[in-house]
């Protein structure tokens, strides 16, 4: 039995791992970070920003599987909160700023004069969805 436990336990994480590193090596081939780190005019530190993403994801992993507890009270929860969006949000940005989705999606459904208001639109889908998830504890 003990066998199979630790059998289960390496298919886990090696399944993780191939997981993991495909999602960074998706990010990194398309070229994500090298454009988001032009906009914000860090690309000399593009390594490091890349293994700090790496040592996070593992390090959220770590947090995850062994269940460990990291007490934060509602200011330190914003917080992360807050970074957790706003790196969601520049990474989408950069990945329809990489693949041309904006221009693409303008040129199908013909929204080019109306395009204001379709980023207003899903911007306040956004942040409905957000407070909604936060008000009911989804």
């Amino acid at each position: 039995m003990l066998i199979r436990y630790a059998m289960l336990a390496i298919a886990c994480f090696a399944s993780g791992v191939a997981i993991s590193g495909g999602y960074f090596a998706f990010i990194s081939m398309i070229g994500i970070f090298p454009k988001l780190l032009e906009k914000v005019k860090g690309a000399r530190h593009y390594l490091l920003i890349e293994c700090l993403l790496a040592y996070g994801a593992a390090l959220a992993n770590l947090i995850y599987v062994f269940k460990i507890s990291v007490p934060v009270t509602w200011v330190g929860y914003t917080i992360i909160c807050l970074f957790g969006g706003i790196f969601v949000g520049c990474l989408a940005g950069a990945l329809t700023e990489v693949l041309n989705v904006i221009p693409i999606a303008a040129r199908r459904f013909s929204v080019r004069r109306n395009f204001p208001y379709v980023i207003y639109g899903l911007a306040a889908g956004k942040l409905v969805g957000s407070v909604l998830s936060v008000v009911l504890g989804m």
